[in-house]
């Protein structure tokens, strides 16, 4: 058998394969949304202000409008799929079923 790694047929044994973020990380993932969520400017002309201010581009106040009303889809959104993913793997590790469907 040769020792060359690149005719090696055999993979190479990955440790970290299949593995969970640890803990600490995956409270991480509720940290974007949930800060945009509450960062989130309440008015459309602060919106406008702040994507001027960042990016330097400027926008109306209907487009900042709908982009304030995405922001706030996308952040429940993630928020909702995070819990409900939350809520069946929790229920699968107690052994219940991940939906009450009869």
């Amino acid at each position: 058998m040769s020792n060359c790694p690149f005719c090696n047929l055999e993979p190479a044994p990955n440790p970290g394969e299949g593995k969970r973020p640890a803990g600490l990380l995956r409270n991480f993932q509720w940290l974007f949304p949930a800060t945009l969520l509450v960062l989130m400017p309440k008015c459309p002309l602060c919106v406008a202000a702040y994507i001027a201010l960042f990016t330097g581009v400027g926008v109306s106040v209907s487009t900042a409008r709908w982009i304030q009303i995405l922001m706030l889809v996308f952040c429940l959104g993630s928020l909702a799929y995070l819990a409900v993913r939350y809520w069946r793997r929790r229920a699968m590790a107690h052994g219940r079923p991940a939906s009450s469907a009869s």
